[in-house]
């Protein structure tokens, strides 16, 4: 059911230095440094070095809609491109998401996750926000509650565990 894992993490600021990445920088940048499994949704945030890096924003920043609907949070790839809303619904370290379901993007470009749009997200992110690690369910969008519930109650422990265990480099920053 997991088709992939990605492990995000906010670089010291040695790192940022050494890539030629931005340091200081207001909003918090994750890069991701380990990863298993496939996942072709991801390609339109991955940089032309080669990094797959997103930016985590408060919604309330940006997004214009009602205060019931929205997400916490949302993941920003470069090009203004929304990789997902984080949604939790008690307050936990487990988000879930998923892609814009629109073909179009608001400035009218296609939208290059469009055809992923039914597809889960699963987000864990460490108490201190400095890593958040991802796992794509695809097509699974219509049971993220339930999907998310049992994620908290420890029964994906196993393949998580296995994923991480048998994650490969991404992209080598240097020594993290």
């Amino acid at each position: 059911m997991i088709a992939a894992y990605y492990n995000l993490k906010v670089l010291s600021d040695d790192l940022k230095a050494a890539n030629k990445i931005k340091v200081g920088a207001k909003i918090p940048r994750y890069d991701c440094t380990d990863f298993s499994g496939n996942y072709e949704g991801v390609e339109p945030f991955i940089n032309p070095k080669g990094m797959f890096k997103l930016s985590l924003m408060e919604c309330k920043e940006f997004v214009k809609t009602d205060k019931r609907r929205m997400a916490e949070f949302a993941l920003i790839g470069g090009k203004n491109l929304n990789f997902s809303s984080l949604f939790t619904e008690d307050g936990s370290n487990i988000y879930y998401g998923y892609p814009n379901g629109k073909p179009f993007l608001k400035d009218g470009r296609k939208n290059p996750l469009f055809q992923y749009r039914n597809d889960l997200y699963l987000f864990v992110i460490d108490k201190d926000f400095t890593q958040i690690e991802i796992l794509v369910l695809p097509n699974q969008k219509g049971y993220a509650l339930e999907l998310a519930q049992s994620f908290t109650d420890g029964d994906f422990e196993e393949d998580f565990n296995k994923l991480k265990s048998n994650a490969k480099t991404f992209f080598f920053y240097g020594c993290l």
